[in-house]
């Protein structure tokens, strides 16, 4: 499933590096963008929360490049537990 955040630009990153303890693996190089986005509250009101989104490292330099503007990221979602949805 993809979802569209929108917000601003507020910083890319390199994320720092898994190393599994007990076997000494570690994960591969990942980044990820800071997007300032507004979230809608129940009661009518809106809050500013922040939002990592990964990239990969090839988009880098467009993120960087759109510092402080405002954007849109197509992203897919995924997670370990449960979601629930709410139409807006």
């Amino acid at each position: 499933m993809n979802i569209i955040i929108q917000g601003k630009i507020i910083d890319c990153y390199e994320r720092p590096v898994y190393i599994n303890k007990e076997t000494g693996e570690s994960t591969s190089k990942k980044f990820a963008v800071q997007l300032l986005a507004n979230q809608k509250l129940n009661n009518g009101v809106s809050k500013k929360e922040l939002v990592d989104i990964t990239i990969d490292e090839k988009e880098v330099q467009k993120y960087q490049s759109n510092i402080g503007k405002d954007m849109e990221i197509n992203c897919k979602l995924y997670s370990k537990s449960s979601i629930s949805f709410t139409a807006v």
